[in-house]
């Protein structure tokens, strides 16, 4: 209402009237207000129709798992994990974080499965990271490569590195004709080299810390899997594990979010050798990055100039969506008729400029808010109707308000943590925090500092009753 108000439009009475008069300044879709108001936020299509659609959640669970700290649970001294290694992790879980807005905490996206073994396949110096789960209990193993750290200097070097390199596939299949060569995005490729010998080593045979020497059993399923940049890695290992003739090739590639990575030849090259039933890319419409590389170097070049000589007319059209820009033929998807579009909660960007919003088309790709992006899609569409591994669920996201008895120790709100080492009261209070679904105190108890909630909770914590009887710091 403000927005709309320093802007000088007129606000129409309700919030969703509001949210449509403004689209620049508050791309948030409220699912509330009924699909009119963001046509394409809702575009999404049937999961059944792709042949490997009983790997989307366990893809989900493993792409949002890598993006994650790398030890949740610290077991000992942290040493390089620039080689393949076994993880050490205890819990034999797929922990990561997830978020509601700005609620946070560590959950096991995947409680149906009880016996991972998790190894780290990284090559820190580039910060290109990659971790391989694997059950026996399932018969299952998961490569999952990790997407674009907003803080890391050198995965934004690699997303800007859009220079096209020739990479010789080998012969194509007889489902279609197809060039052997390709050309591809330089920066995922040069960087994949980093990891995939290890990811090789780690699928054909020997790695340290194993419990045995063996690749990956013939009656096992494989599956390669990313978000973002991870995405596009694990499309590319994929496409060269069936170029260079691996032992054991994926049986499925589970990619959200992908952005373009080569031309038409590697699209080509995967239908003539019958490959797109193996590729599933899990897509929300107004996800900027999907359609990136976007424009060609002269044409934004182009746009900025035009944007420094008529600084408003380019504001206006940044508030309603430019009508003439289109995406850069030069790049393609792999197998464009095995993406699958789920919801958004964002006006973004897409091929068509409806419901554009910058900032929303960044938001839409993030992979771990269920409010937003990638969670948000995920949850409202029917890939955990057809999970065939891990028991992903609505609950497993930290919920939006206080009706039930959780575990406070992982549990972040508005960015503050709990102190587990808060030795004093003063310590112990800085992390409190009040969001607007429910208040978490922290209060000193036995000299260490606690959490608990507000009594403005249906369900207690088992310590609230020392803080609603005056204990609490806040």
């Amino acid at each position: 209402m403000a927005a709309a108000a320093l802007v000088g439009r007129k606000a129409a009475g309700d919030c969703c009237k509001s949210y449509d008069a403004v689209p620049m300044l508050w791309p948030y879709q409220f699912p509330e207000c009924g699909r009119s108001w963001c046509p394409s936020c809702w575009n999404s299509s049937d999961v059944k129709s792709l042949p490997v659609h009983t790997f989307a959640a366990l893809g989900y669970a493993a792409s949002l798992a890598v993006s994650s700290p790398k030890a949740l649970k610290p077991q000992g001294t942290e040493r390089r994990l620039d080689i393949t290694r076994h993880a050490g992790i205890a819990s034999n879980k797929m922990l990561a974080r997830a978020k509601h807005g700005f609620r946070e905490r560590v959950v096991d996206l995947c409680p149906r499965i009880n016996d991972w073994e998790e190894y780290y396949l990284n090559d820190d110096a580039e910060n290109v990271h990659a971790r391989v789960y694997k059950s026996s209990q399932a018969q299952v193993a998961v490569v999952s490569f990790r997407g674009t750290q907003a803080t890391s200097a050198q995965n934004w070097e690699i997303d800007s590195d859009i220079i096209m390199l020739p990479v010789e596939l080998g012969a194509p299949g007889q489902h279609k004709a197809a060039s052997s060569t390709a050309n591809v995005h330089e920066g995922f490729y040069l960087e994949l080299q980093r990891v995939l010998p290890h990811v090789r080593k780690w699928v054909e045979g020997y790695i340290e810390g194993t419990k045995g020497l063996f690749g990956i059993p013939s009656y096992w399923k494989l599956v390669f899997t990313g978000h973002s940049l991870g995405a596009a890695l694990a499309i590319l290992a994929a496409t060269l594990a069936e170029a260079e003739g691996w032992a054991r090739t994926p049986d499925a590639v589970v990619a959200f979010g992908a952005p373009r990575l080569a031309d038409q030849a590697l699209s080509d090259w995967w239908e003539s050798r019958d490959l797109c039933g193996k590729i599933l890319r899990v897509a929300v419409q107004n996800d900027v990055i999907t359609w990136m590389p976007f424009v060609e170097p002269l044409q934004l070049m182009d746009i900025v100039s035009y944007c420094l000589e008529n600084p408003m007319s380019c504001l206006g059209q940044l508030a309603n969506g430019p009508k003439s820009l289109h995406p850069s033929e030069r790049w393609a998807h792999v197998c464009p008729k095995s993406e699958l579009l789920v919801p958004g909660a964002m006006k973004g960007i897409n091929s068509q400029m409806k419901d554009f919003s910058l900032l929303g088309g960044a938001l839409a790709h993030l992979i771990g808010n269920a409010l937003f992006g990638y969670a948000f899609g995920v949850m409202n569409s029917d890939i955990p109707q057809h999970d065939a591994y891990c028991g992903l669920r609505h609950e497993l996201f930290p919920a939006p308000n206080c009706t039930a008895t959780e575990d406070l120790e992982d549990v972040v709100c508005f960015g503050l943590s709990h102190d587990p080492n808060g030795t004093s009261s003063k310590t112990c209070h800085k992390n409190c925090c009040d969001d607007e679904y429910c208040s978490v105190w922290q209060f000193m108890r036995n000299g260490q500092c606690w959490r608990g909630r507000s009594h403005q909770c249906t369900s207690l914590h088992p310590y609230a009753a020392e803080v609603l009887a005056g204990q609490r710091v806040h």
